[in-house]
């Protein structure tokens, strides 16, 4: 079998895969079952995320845990201060409790404990979460666009691409100070 039809079988089956573990509102999936199995898929994946974002946090060393590679962006601590007030505002919008500040040291273990509490708490939204009405937009939320309605599934997923994208740019700090950077996990 040539190369181009093996990578174009595995994204078609990749694909197929997601589908079938991330339902979406076009395909008018809104069956408990499959809600409950993309709770459930989407509790590994999470949890999967969690680790890694660990590892990324934990791979710079203390002495370089301030790097900021230009004066414009945010440094190495407050990208992971900022994914854990970001799991807060999400965890919010699901579950409507408040959110707690954010830490104004920026020292490792005070982030690292910050931060593993973010994630517990986001967990504790979603998890609860019910999931016949996992697709209904019910939150309300002001942007700079204007008014925008999600479902839970949105926050979700949105919960989940801040958090990679975030964790991918602790991953090249890492490699802009020489530091190999955790394995990908999935």
């Amino acid at each position: 079998m040539d190369r181009r039809k093996s990578i174009g079988l595995v994204g078609a089956g990749s694909l197929l895969l997601v589908q079938s573990a991330f339902p979406s509102k076009i395909s008018g999936i809104k069956d408990t079952e499959q809600s409950e199995g993309l709770k459930e898929a989407f509790n590994t994946r999470w949890e999967g995320l969690r680790k890694h974002t660990f590892e990324v946090f934990d791979a710079m060393p203390d002495n370089q845990f301030n790097f900021q590679p230009t004066a414009d962006v945010k440094s190495f601590a407050r990208l992971f201060s900022h994914i854990g007030l970001s799991l807060d505002n999400f965890a919010k919008i699901l579950d409507g409790t408040e959110k707690i500040e954010e830490p104004k040291s920026e020292g490792k273990k005070t982030l690292m404990a910050y931060l593993q509490s973010r994630f517990e708490r986001f967990k504790a939204a979603f998890y609860p979460l019910n999931t016949i009405d996992l697709y209904n937009p019910k939150h309300v939320i002001n942007t700079m666009d204007g008014e925008i309605y999600l479902s839970d599934y949105d926050v979700l997923m949105l919960a989940y691409n801040h958090t990679v994208h975030h964790k991918g740019q602790a991953t090249t700090y890492l490699r802009l100070n020489g530091i190999i950077p955790p394995a990908y996990r999935f």
